[in-house]
């Protein structure tokens, strides 16, 4: 009965939607199906809706699929979300985001991969990033990588930014309770050029409540800092969000 309740107030939250900025950061860490063999799909959304003196809404729909081998593990996500203002669209923001992931008989894996986004959010026209790095399995729910990644964005005012990276990665995803997870993902991003003055970095920690083997709630909490970023953009962004996911 208890564990029944405890669904119930958490689909409750996920109807209601908390979102404390319109700028959540993807998590490409989470519901990784690291470990099995197959293909797996889900699609997840979030919705935050205000209404009195001014009238906001804020949607985001993410679709994932990956294709895992004994050999071979591949995923894609693509993700949209949109903006509006008294009905009227004011923002769209576009996220693509395609990894491999050669393995071996080690703990230590190979990943190559290409990213693309609009983030009219973040003063981003475009920002396409490709990579090569390693992955290594600390154990069974811990994850270290570290990566050289080519960074190539453009701002509002067409002002084109090419920057050569290291992506440094943590994850971990560990079982709190009954079918509770507990996941961090942080990301530290320096330029090798400039060290310290040139640094992007993220910290996403999530609840994942398991209601069943197909649908899972995430309540997300993210940062993000970029000590250079766009004209007229903050140098730190955070969000609060909740997010229904259905694999299958």
């Amino acid at each position: 009965m208890l564990q029944q309740l405890n669904k119930v107030f958490v689909l409750a939250l996920t109807m209601i939607g908390v979102s404390a900025h319109a700028t959540a950061i993807i998590n490409i860490e989470d519901l990784r199906k690291e470990g099995e063999i197959g293909l797996f799909q889900s699609v997840s959304g979030s919705v935050d809706a205000s209404r009195g003196n001014r009238d906001r809404d804020y949607y985001t729909f993410t679709y994932r699929i990956d294709n895992n081998s004994d050999t071979v593990d591949s995923f894609l996500v693509l993700s949209q979300s949109e903006r509006k203002y008294i009905g009227n669209v004011i923002d769209e923001s576009n996220f693509f985001h395609g990894r491999l992931v050669f393995k071996n008989n080690s703990n230590l894996h190979y990943e190559l991969f290409a990213q693309s986004s609009e983030n009219p959010f973040r003063n981003y026209r475009q920002r396409e990033v490709t990579g090569l790095g390693l992955r290594y399995l600390i154990n069974d729910h811990a994850r270290l990588g570290m990566a050289f990644i080519n960074e190539d964005e453009e701002d509002l005012n067409m002002i084109n930014t090419k920057t050569d990276r290291l992506s440094i990665y943590f994850h971990d995803d560990f079982e709190v309770g009954e079918n509770i997870h507990f996941n961090t993902t942080i990301y530290v991003q320096p330029s090798v050029d400039d060290f310290s003055d040139d640094v992007k970095s993220s910290a996403i920690f999530a609840f994942d409540f398991e209601v069943n083997e197909r649908v899972t709630i995430s309540l997300q909490y993210s940062r993000f800092n970029d000590n250079a970023p766009p004209l007229n953009a903050d140098k730190m962004d955070e969000s609060i969000s909740t997010k229904f996911s259905w694999s299958f």
